[in-house]
């Protein structure tokens, strides 16, 4: 049973909010757009777990893209499962080309660069899940690791005959059978099964989502960013209103209410509080009246009384994004692709 599906973090759906509103010469732009690459690798692995474990034969619940807080810190797993045997953390690689693992430095060393190691990495989200169980009292149950390598056109080296990462690191047409070997390990239950559904029950409250300052992380400064209305068809900015109708010179399109995803842009990358002026400024809309209406429209709370009045944004990561998430409509401006 899933308890936790795959979602597109918030983190991912900034990164490619924020790449299309940043001038593809700015000194950040090269390093957002390889930073949004990799995250975006790194989301298509974790998709690719869905089918090996879909073919388990034993009872278990999955839960993708957890999030835990433990020592005032907070810790990720790609993806766990529970059983009333023991709990799996599985660690996604999407790595392309030839991958090596370094023994004795635990590095990874791909193309050019030098790559934390998966396997100290897993290791150590398994003590952090360790103690994050013993410190809310839960019975001590077995905890096993291993890293899915899920691009089938990787080659995998080790710098030693004698290595670990043999052991740890599997394919993705091996990770099926390698969770049925670490589950023979394990003929016995540790815990009951209502004990394991209250466990995933756990792990689902405590999670809690990243959503990154983008600005600090990015080091883009908000006056930096393009203004405009975003096409939802094609992802260009600078839809014009004509008719109460928004325009794209681009491709054509025509919409009553795009100006509605870039109140989701202005939500992902600055705050949930917005003002007529903001929303002015942010959509490039010169009509302070044209702006109340739209917000009006909008139906969202507000605060405040006339020229203070501030509108409460709220949106639902999971499913208010699809204009980001099912297009990939960034596609369209070439120049982040460029090499």
């Amino acid at each position: 049973m899933i308890l936790k599906e795959l979602q597109i973090s918030p983190y991912l759906l900034q990164l490619e909010s924020i790449i299309r509103r940043v001038p593809p010469n700015h000194p950040s732009f090269e390093n957002i757009r390889d930073v949004l690459i990799r995250e975006q690798a790194g989301y298509y692995g974790e998709a690719q777990l869905v089918f090996p474990i879909s073919k388990l034969d034993f009872q278990h619940d999955d839960l993708h893209n957890l999030r835990l807080q433990y020592n005032g810190h907070y810790f990720q797993l790609d993806f766990l499962l529970l059983t009333p045997r023991f709990l799996l953390i599985i660690e996604a690689k999407n790595y392309r080309d030839q991958v090596i693992f370094d023994d004795e430095f635990n590095q990874v060393l791909h193309k050019d660069k030098v790559y934390q190691d998966p396997v100290v990495q897993v290791e150590e989200q398994k003590y952090q899940l360790e103690m994050w169980l013993q410190t809310k009292g839960f019975p001590h149950i077995p905890v096993e690791t291993v890293v899915a390598m899920t691009n089938s056109q990787t080659l995998l080296k080790t710098s030693s005959e004698n290595s670990i990462y043999k052991e740890k690191v599997v394919t993705l047409p091996k990770l099926t059978s390698k969770i049925r070997e670490i589950s023979s390990r394990y003929p016995k239950p540790c815990i009951s099964v209502s004990e394991m559904k209250w466990l995933g029950s756990q792990f689902i409250k405590e999670h809690k989502d990243y959503v990154s300052d983008i600005f600090l992380r990015t080091r883009i400064n908000k006056s930096e960013l393009a203004s405009g209305v975003v096409c939802p068809n094609c992802g260009e900015i600078g839809m014009k209103i004509r008719n109460l109708r928004w325009d794209c010179s681009n491709c054509g399109f025509r919409s009553s209410d795009a100006y509605r995803t870039t109140l989701k842009d202005f939500y992902l990358l600055i705050g949930n509080e917005i003002t007529n002026c903001e929303f002015r400024k942010f959509t490039g809309i010169s009509s302070s009246s044209t702006a109340k209406a739209m917000l009006r429209r909008s139906n969202f709370p507000k605060l405040g009384t006339r020229r203070y009045t501030k509108y409460k944004l709220s949106f639902n990561y999971a499913v208010d994004f699809d204009y980001l998430k099912n297009r990939n409509i960034y596609r369209s401006r070439k120049h982040i692709y460029r090499n």
